[in-house]
């Protein structure tokens, strides 16, 4: 993907669905309403490359982040939730996952 992506507004899917969908499957279409992007419609199989290849990155963040605690466990002291949330926020600017 290039960023250069087609962009439409919402409202053609209602009259040029056919031709719309056979577009996304080959690239990413922007979807606009009142002349704002508000969606991206992707191809079902660009779809699942995208979830896997963000889910094998996640996979491998968590188990970084596992071994640099192993790696530190000597040295750590019993941390509490919170703290190993805040530190995880601070690392990934994002909550721990459940």
């Amino acid at each position: 993907m290039n960023g250069l992506h087609p962009v439409i507004p919402i409202s053609d899917l209602r009259y040029k669905t056919k031709d719309i969908m056979s577009q996304a499957q080959q690239e990413p279409i922007v979807l606009t309403q009142r002349g704002r992007a508000t969606a991206v419609l992707i191809g079902f199989d660009a779809y699942n490359k995208m979830a896997r290849r963000l889910q094998a990155l996640e996979d491998e963040r968590d188990e970084a982040i596992m071994k640099l605690a192993w790696a530190r466990k000597d040295k750590m002291e019993f941390v509490g939730i919170e703290a190993l949330d805040k530190l995880y926020r601070e690392k990934f600017g994002e909550p721990l996952p459940e």
